[in-house]
């Protein structure tokens, strides 16, 4: 069988692959950097880079040993930073406040609604009381989600002006980049202990959030 393609061609081909590979680690390697050593002086460029970039510099921390998910916390930092200013002048009747389920008591006797979400009771068996009456003496409207679903519906049912969200690394990422691709300022808290059931947060960083005016 006759060959028609020259082995130059494969070689050329195999430069240039090696070419790509060594310029796409260098982009990664470069967003990296900029997201943990520059990320206060280009914010928006570096976000988006980190963006651009999210799982291949997860896969580059995760290879030379890094947890990789501080590529999130950078990316929540990132955000907050560029979106705090916008959050705080926005008026406390047009924000929402999103709070995982995972916070609530194992004995939460709250029964959970298709269209509100989880309503709390004020049972005081976990801090969610206490947060959501100050919500209600302010107007911030606050949603206690069973689900990323819930939340999508949410934002487009009560068309908040500005979120606040409270989740694990990744979750809040995520949920960020949702809310703000759709032109909503959002700032969140990550919370201090993770896992399905009883995590904790914070709670004075939430509330120096929550109500923070620009």
């Amino acid at each position: 069988m006759i060959n028609l393609i020259p082995d130059s061609v494969y070689a050329l081909v195999g430069e240039i692959f090696v070419i790509f590979v060594v310029a796409v680690s260098a982009l990664i390697l470069t967003a990296v950097c900029l997201a943990i050593y520059k990320r206060d002086l280009f914010p928006r460029f570096t976000l988006f880079v980190l963006n651009l970039f999210y799982q291949p510099a997860k896969l580059f921390l995760g290879y030379f040993h890094i947890n990789p998910i501080i590529v999130d916390e950078i990316g929540i930092a990132l955000m907050n930073s560029i979106y705090k200013d916008t959050y705080g002048k926005t008026p406390m009747s047009k924000r929402l406040l999103f709070l995982p389920q995972c916070l609530r008591n194992l004995e939460c006797p709250a029964k959970t609604s298709p269209r509100d979400g989880i309503i709390c009771k004020g049972c005081g068996r976990c801090e969610i009381a206490n947060i959501k009456k100050m919500c209600d003496e302010r107007g911030i409207n606050i949603c206690i989600s069973p689900g990323s679903e819930f939340v999508k519906r949410a934002i487009r049912d009560k068309k908040p002006r500005a979120v606040i969200g409270i989740a694990c690394q990744h979750d809040l990422y995520e949920g960020m980049r949702s809310v703000t691709s759709k032109g909503i300022p959002a700032v969140g808290v990550v919370l201090s202990k993770t896992g399905c059931v009883m995590t904790e947060v914070n709670w004075e960083d939430v509330r120096e959030m929550l109500f923070y005016s620009g």
